[in-house]
Order: C-alpha cells, then sequence, then structure tokens
C-alpha cells in the first residue's frame, strides 16, 4: 500500500524530478512550547516587515515604436502589474494615475543608465517605486515552405503540403526607479520573446503576415513572462516568526505571518533571516543589516490566509526563535500557481 502511494504521488506530480517528497505536513499536536521557545531575537526586523508593508509602485506604460503606438504597450503594461501585485505583493497605483504621471512628462524616460531622473521625485506622492520600460526590436516575417517530397530506403515516397511559418520577435526593456530618490533602484538585462505559428497554404502568395499586431502582441507577452521571476526575486515578500513549539525528540517547528493571501503554499522555499544592528564608526549611525540563516520549508499544514508553518531543519534548530524574518523566493508551481 505504501509503494502504491508513492507511485500515486509521483504521477499525480508528472513524474516531477527534484522534489524531496510529495508532501510537508506536520503533527501539530506532538509539539509544544519549550523553554526555548521563550528566547526572542535581539534585534527585530523593521518595522514595516513586521507590518508586512508592501511598496507602492506606478507602472508607467512602455515606450513602444510610433507605428505601434497604443497597441503593444498596454498588454505589457498589465503583465507587469500582474507580476508586480501578484507575484511581489506590491500595491499598484490605478493605471489612470500612472498615465498622469506619464503624460506630464511628456515623453518617454530614456533607459540608458547614465539617464538624470531626479525630476521624478517632484511628480509623486505617496509612490515608492517607478516601473519604467520600452519595447524595442519588434519584427516580424513569413517564410514559404513549398511541397517536397521524400522516400525512404524501401522506395516508398510521401509528399508534404505547402506551409507557411510566420516568426516574430520584440523586447522589453524594464528599469525601476526608486521615486523619493529619482535613482535606479533595479535595472535588468532586456527581455526578449518570440513566436512561431505554422499553417498549410495552397501557393506562396498565400504565405504573409496577416495581422502583425497580433504576432508581436504575443511575442511581447512571451517577453514580459521571462520578467517574472527576476521581478520576483528583485522585491520579495517579508514576514516574520511570531512563535515557535518543539517537539519531544527536539524537532521544531516555527509559524510566520505570511500565508495564501501572501502568494505562498505547501512546498514553498523561504529564507530565514536575522537581524543585526551595526554601527558606522565614521558617520556615528546605527543601522540594521541582515544575514541568511537558512532555507525552510512551508509546511501543507494548517495553511491559512495570513500565516503558515515552517519546518525547521535539525541542523539550525537552536537558531531559530521568534522575531527572525523570512523572505520569499521565487517558487515555480507545476500546476500554475498565482498567474493563473
Amino acid at each position: 500500500m505504501k509503494m502504491k502511494s508513492i507511485i500515486g504521488c509521483l504521477l499525480g506530480l508528472g513524474i516531477a524530478s527534484g522534489l524531496s517528497g510529495c508532501a510537508h505536513t506536520v503533527e501539530v499536536g506532538s509539539f509544544k512550547e519549550s523553554e526555548l521557545d521563550r528566547k526572542v531575537a535581539e534585534t527585530l526586523p523593521p518595522q514595516h516587515v513586521i507590518d508586512k508593508k508592501q511598496p507602492k509602485v506606478a507602472i508607467l506604460p512602455l515606450g513602444e515604436p510610433p507605428e505601434y503606438a497604443g497597441r503593444l504597450s498596454p498588454g505589457a503594461q498589465e503583465g507587469i502589474t500582474q507580476i508586480a501585485a501578484k507575484g511581489c505583493g506590491m500595491e499598484v497605483v490605478e493605471r489612470s494615475q500612472a498615465q498622469r504621471i506619464f503624460d506630464e512628462k511628456k515623453f518617454v524616460w530614456s533607459l540608458d543608465l547614465s539617464a538624470d531622473f531626479s525630476e521624478i521625485r517632484s511628480m509623486v506622492n505617496g509612490i515608492d517605486y517607478i516601473v519604467l520600460g520600452s519595447i524595442t526590436n519588434p519584427a516580424t516575417g513569413a517564410k514559404f515552405t513549398p511541397s517536397q517530397t521524400s522516400c525512404d530506403s524501401k522506395g516508398k515516397c510521401s509528399t508534404s503540403k505547402p506551409s507557411c511559418t510566420v516568426k516574430g520577435s520584440a523586447t522589453v526593456n524594464i528599469r525601476v526607479i526608486q521615486a523619493s530618490t529619482g535613482s535606479v533602484a533595479q535595472a535588468f538585462e532586456p527581455f526578449t520573446g518570440s513566436v512561431s505559428n505554422s499553417f498549410a497554404v495552397t501557393a506562396q502568395y498565400a504565405c504573409r503576415v496577416g495581422n502583425p499586431v497580433a504576432v508581436l502582441t504575443q511575442a511581447v507577452a512571451n517577453a514580459v513572462s521571462k520578467a517574472k521571476r527576476p521581478l520576483i526575486e528583485a522585491f520579495p515578500r517579508y514576514g516574520y516568526l511570531y512563535r515557535t513549539m518543539t517537539a519531544s525528540d527536539g524537532r521544531r517547528i516555527a509559524y510566520v505571518n505570511l500565508g495564501r493571501l501572501d502568494g505562498v503554499k505547501g512546498g514553498d522555499d523561504v529564507e530565514l533571516i536575522r537581524y543585526t544592528k551595526e554601527v558606522d564608526r565614521v558617520k556615528k549611525v546605527e543601522r540594521l543589516t541582515n544575514q541568511k540563516i537558512a532555507d525552510v520549508k512551508i509546511a501543507d499544514t494548517d495553511l491559512q490566509n495570513d500565516r503558515s508553518i515552517i519546518i525547521i531543519p535539525e541542523e539550525y534548530s537552536s537558531l531559530v526563535m521568534p522575531g527572525l524574518a523570512v523572505k520569499t523566493k521565487y517558487n515555480s508551481n507545476f500546476f500554475g500557481g498565482l498567474f493563473e
């Protein structure tokens, strides 16, 4: 019976390789609060982590070639909005407000690293980041393939039908500007997307790009999709441990204030972080720094909208206590995840 359960689990996951197990469960009833669980981190996370305050971002329309003005940008803008809102947990301002910021500038910001974005500071209020972008190098083309006859070693021949392959490609450039300073908070390598579709035709004259905008829209969407992981990793969600418990055999679990509504799910990897105070002897100021302790997993057990349980690896058991921070990581999901 045990072997059947294991086989069934593997089949349900599509025989996905690299998985450490089919489930990440704990028997909560086996854990109780011990003397070790009454310890609290010496330095607590900053207040915005405790409050789970997410950045507020304005995603501006993307610059695009004049011949495609207003036709490629909306889809790209929406795609980046979905990543920022659902993947990064950012508060995204309404598109109308982002449009006003864009219109006030009257031109598209240069993506040159030396560009001056300082005037952004006077244009925004209560916004933490501005996302700028452009769509470049849009290209489409059609290739005709005539019918071809081929024969195998036994002399049996077959003839293929004439076909047409329509291709498109485009590059999406993204830059994140810190609104309070006008400085570049994050610059990404260009994301290039492509699309290719083949279909049967009766003659070469019928092989053409019928709707270049539709082809390029899909290429742009594919490019934006490649930005999902870099954006999520650049702007993770933060939470903190508020309770730990220990079993009689020394195993430990911890409760974190991140749940389903924060995009986490059972089996996800998250980072445990310890904050410490560091003194700048020159400026005579104190600041917080953080240090990664370990990667840990979110348990499937008792996963709520606003909290979850993490499983503490044995080798880090003595280091974990309430007051440590948790940072989400990019977790690909075999079944689609938040973006479906």
